[in-house]
């Protein structure tokens, strides 16, 4: 097939969204698919560029300054040119991964062009408030946001989602299209037990201690005011050390003047996101998996916790408690950072749970596979363009 995917992050951004789609082009691309992708350029220039096979199309783009500390750019008015994107590609099917500027020029050209379009659903309304500083009426924010949600992807022909349970959520929401749920997938080839971590140990002088680690963006969506709070209680009953990987602007300094007044500061490593050929490898000197993000229609960075075979911790929120369906791991209560505290000390205090726990995650990655979710996707783009025909 000729596929297209449009999208307002792509790679090398680090997001949920992001990763997956990489991931997921990549695998598509290896299987003999021709695959474009549009999405913003980091200037305001159009261009075109080939990474591992993919076409890339970046369509001018400026910075947004408000959110997320300026990381992430996007595309005004890209109407036009994404129409003669794929005018020119003539694709069989179109994938719109997002529903901002990219994502709905390019399905408004996709209806024009008579062509089926599927859509990728990665967005929980948390995720577009909570990076927006000076955000008021959050809840008014939040209604809106849902409504245009399922506005949006009430338009596509078919709509894909990670999880069952954000099958679900939209559909409770009002979601009359579609949904089909496929996994963000894993490349368990990059990301498995046999990873040798221990000169990251080195690197960043952590203790000979348990490890409990918590990767991905450091963002206030993610709830990581949580995971800081329950470290008071662990430490007064297991030796620990916490470990967040990731980046982050005023929400880093606000966990870090929470350690300090908490006097849990000597007991966390705050690292910057690692470079690639190191960050699989940073899993593997961990003893433990925590998120306590609510907003997750699924977490890769958990996703590639269970791929390397740790017990992780969750919370009872969004799709995350799927992740632990095979006694993988356990799940606290929104907010409690006692009970996840709780949760924490049972695993590090009993090896042999944890290490049942770590088999029981490997199980459980099997369902989640890039090959399987590349299967998965190739079988809603033939259904897709079926449908289309008739």
């Amino acid at each position: 097939m000729k596929i297209i995917l449009a999208t307002e992050s792509f790679y090398p951004n680090i997001d949920g969204g992001a990763v997956a789609q990489f991931n997921l082009t990549k695998e598509l691309v290896k299987k003999g698919h021709e695959v474009h992708v549009i999405a913003p350029n980091s200037n305001f220039k159009n261009m075109v560029e080939k990474k591992d096979g993919i076409i890339i199309h970046r369509v001018r783009a400026i910075k947004l300054p408000f959110y997320m500390q300026g990381r992430y750019y996007f595309s005004p008015f890209p109407y036009l040119k994404i129409n003669s994107i794929i005018r020119k590609v003539k694709p069989d099917v179109i994938n719109v991964c997002s529903p901002y500027f990219i994502g709905s020029s390019a399905y408004i050209s996709a209806r024009r062009n008579r062509l089926p379009v599927v859509g990728s659903i990665h967005l929980l309304p948390q995720n577009l408030i909570s990076p927006i500083r000076g955000l008021r009426n959050i809840r008014l924010f939040e209604i809106f946001f849902w409504k245009y949600l399922i506005y949006f992807f009430d338009f596509v022909d078919i709509a894909t989602i990670p999880t069952e349970t954000g099958a679900k959520i939209y559909k409770n929401k009002g979601l009359k299209t579609k949904v089909v749920p496929i996994s963000n997938g894993i490349n368990t080839d990059i990301f498995n037990p046999k990873n040798n971590g221990e000169y990251l140990r080195k690197k960043f002088n952590l203790p000979k201690k348990n490890i409990v680690l918590c990767c991905g963006r450091l963002t206030a969506e993610k709830n990581l005011d949580v995971l800081v709070k329950a470290i008071p209680y662990v430490i007064k009953e297991k030796k620990a050390h916490f470990l967040f990987v990731g980046s982050g602007g005023d929400y880093k300094k606000y966990l870090i003047n929470l350690s300090n007044e908490l006097k849990v500061k000597d007991h966390i490593t705050f690292t910057d996101f690692l470079d690639w050929k190191d960050y699989p490898n940073i899993f593997t000197i961990a003893d433990l998996f925590v998120m306590p993000s609510e907003a997750e229609l699924q977490s890769i960075v958990s996703l590639e916790a269970v791929a390397s075979g740790l017990p992780v911790v969750v919370v009872n929120k969004g799709a995350l408690p799927e992740l632990v369906s095979m006694d993988n791991g356990l799940i606290f209560d929104s907010k409690n950072s006692e009970q996840m505290a709780d949760h924490i000390i049972k695993i590090l205090s009993d090896k042999k749970l944890q290490r049942q726990m770590g088999e029981n995650s490997l199980k459980l990655v099997k369902n989640h596979t890039l090959e399987t979710v590349t299967i998965q996707f190739e079988n809603v783009y033939k259904k897709t363009i079926d449908v289309h025909k008739k």
